[in-house]
């Protein structure tokens, strides 16, 4: 998994029994971002995934799979959490990594009343790198997905100086809307 060429245009895991992937656009993420070409397997079960893009890899990089609760086997439909793939196109995988927790201010808990059921809103948190200007209006360099709990982790990271910043992401394009989503952000980098 060190050493891949930038000339690299697919990428096949395979694996021992029968899979199917479940909502592959919205729980794979992908750092830094690569534009997808095709994901198989679609609904079929088939004992891999095979994933293929256009563009060449970044040279001397860290790449990180997040697969969410896509991949599950295919006759009992136990899914596979979380399952991450990372290689690298340098000679070793970076593992720097950050993890914390998102909440809303705005969503109340009644600890005196443990019926009350209150259902965190899923967000997107992301890294940046930090330039002379940070435009969040593309992908974030770095991106994963809170769990329902609203903790991350992102990991496999370049040392590096980042902005760090959070969101809904009503529809799913992976980038901050203004005005359309909320969004919450770190001061510091």
């Amino acid at each position: 998994r060190i050493n891949v060429p930038t000339s690299l245009r697919s990428l096949q895991l395979d694996f021992d029994e029968y899979i199917t992937l479940k909502d592959v656009q919205r729980n794979l993420t992908i750092s830094p971002p690569i534009k997808i070409k095709r994901i198989l397997p679609s609904m079929l079960g088939n004992k891999y995934v095979l994933i293929e893009w256009d563009e060449p890899l970044l040279e001397n990089t860290t790449y990180n799979l997040n697969f969410g609760n896509a991949i599950a086997d295919l006759n009992e439909g136990n899914v596979l959490s979380y399952f991450n793939f990372a290689f690298s196109t340098g000679d070793y995988l970076d593992e720097t990594y950050i993890s914390g927790e998102v909440n809303d201010g705005m969503l109340r808990t009644r600890e005196e009343d443990e019926t009350e059921v209150v259902r965190k809103t899923d967000y997107v948190v992301g890294l940046y790198q930090e330039k002379d200007s940070v435009d969040y209006r593309v992908k974030p360099y770095y991106i994963t997905k809170a769990d329902p709990d609203g903790y991350y982790e992102l990991n496999y990271l370049t040392p590096g100086k980042y902005r760090l910043l959070a969101f809904e992401d009503e529809n799913q394009n992976s980038v901050f809307d203004p005005g359309e989503e909320k969004v919450a952000f770190q001061k510091e980098s």
